[in-house]
């Protein structure tokens, strides 16, 4: 046997071991947990938690597939302002609200109590309704003595999932979000029988709302891109959650498609041709990038282990003014970065009324034709009659769009 042959050996024995004494409700940091079952439950529906490391997202979903994991009944639940809205063994709204059923209006720091209820067939879900007046980070306390969970949505049907906790005393989700309204569901995360007075089913939740941070990126979604353009950007994604969305076969280049703590980025072609975009100038961490048209896509690029350290990067090809997502993220706790886009083989956009230079005609465009209205020529002049007038405004409107 080889030397490396006997450093991988000893290297996953020594793995084995460690995981044999590692708590499966809580982080570890390493493979793996002590509970051979639990370990397999979670593993089998989250296969990094084995393969990378048993962080918080696997010991949350421990809480729900291990019984060992499962409820707290000596939490105790703190007094609150008010009761839910729902009375209990009503299901007025489980699916989604509607106008008929509106979600209850939480206000943020407010102590809000109620009590889920489950069946063999249907399970409870309660619903809140939060305001953010501007963007934060809004995070959700839930206390429960048994299998009850929060989850911060997005405020349509059905709903985008921004972040969940598992039951606990309490269990804290949280995201960082733009401004606007969101809702909260509150549920049993079992499908076990849980009556209405059952102990179990009560519990009491608290929004509240903080600066987003490195440790809770407001570019942790694919909805919540952040615009970037040619050149270098910073990036830390060791506080970003792990997108669910799995990466095709097409994309292993031989480690596998492990895909964690990713953030995201937009980028918006200003000129015709090639780009590159990676870390391989900027990085030296274990990086992975994918390009996507579309949230909820397939990637139309990948890159794994594209130069030294571990680095990602990618080549694609764009039309001015198009637009993509670029997922950034690795293996294990994520990293701080940089990230470079640079066109490597490209054309200028032929686009005159893109004053901007955004690759895309619009109101940014029009914009700067009004402060320039009345000017004897220049770059507003559309139609060089020597003066900014209503005829550029009409030539501005007629094109607006991507440049082709």
């Amino acid at each position: 046997m080889t030397r490396n042959a006997l450093a991988l050996v000893a290297t996953l024995a020594f793995l084995t071991a460690a995981a044999a004494q590692q708590p499966c409700c809580s982080p570890t940091g390493l493979p793996g947990c002590s509970e051979t079952a639990c370990a397999a439950a979670v593993c089998q529906f989250d296969p990094a938690c084995c393969s990378v490391a048993w962080d918080q997202r696997c010991a949350d979903e421990a809480s729900v597939l291990c019984p060992a994991c499962r409820g707290n009944p000596t939490c105790q639940v703190p007094m609150s302002d008010r009761e839910e809205l729902e009375p209990c063994g009503a299901s007025l709204d489980d699916a989604c609200p509607d106008p008929m059923h509106p979600a209850d209006l939480l206000s943020i720091g407010e102590i809000v109590a109620g009590q889920v209820w489950a069946d063999d067939a249907s399970r409870d879900v309660d619903w809140f309704e939060v305001v953010l007046p501007a963007p934060g980070n809004l995070s959700v306390e839930c206390w429960s003595g048994g299998p009850v969970g929060a989850a911060i949505v997005e405020a349509t049907c059905p709903p985008t999932v921004f972040a969940e906790s598992s039951d606990g005393c309490p269990g804290r989700c949280s995201a960082c979000l733009p401004a606007g309204t969101y809702r909260i569901a509150v549920r049993s995360l079992l499908f076990e029988p849980i009556p209405c007075g059952d102990p179990r089913g009560h519990y009491a939740i608290r929004a509240q709302v903080a600066p987003c941070t490195p440790d809770h990126p407001l570019e942790d979604r694919c909805e919540f891109a952040q615009p970037i353009g040619e050149g270098v950007v910073g990036f830390d994604s060791r506080g970003a959650s792990t997108d669910p969305a799995w990466l095709p076969s097409t994309c292993n280049e031989g480690a596998g498609l492990a895909f964690t703590h990713d953030v995201w980025f937009s980028f918006t072609a200003t000129a015709t041709g090639v780009f590159r975009i990676g870390t391989c100038e900027t990085g030296d961490f274990d990086a992975r990038i994918a390009i996507y048209e579309q949230c909820g896509g397939l990637p139309i690029a990948c890159s794994d282990d594209a130069c030294s350290g571990g680095a990602a990067e990618v080549e694609v090809g764009l039309s001015c003014g198009a637009q993509v997502l670029i997922r950034l993220g690795g293996w294990g706790h994520g990293a701080a970065g940089m990230l470079q886009v640079e066109g490597v083989d490209t054309v200028p956009c032929v686009c005159e009324a893109d004053l901007d230079a955004s690759g895309i005609v619009d109101g940014g465009d029009l914009a700067l034709i009004l402060l320039s209205f009345g000017d004897a020529g220049g770059p507003a002049d559309l139609d060089r009659d020597l003066e900014v007038g209503p005829g550029d405004i009409a030539i501005a409107l007629l094109s607006t769009g991507p440049c082709g």
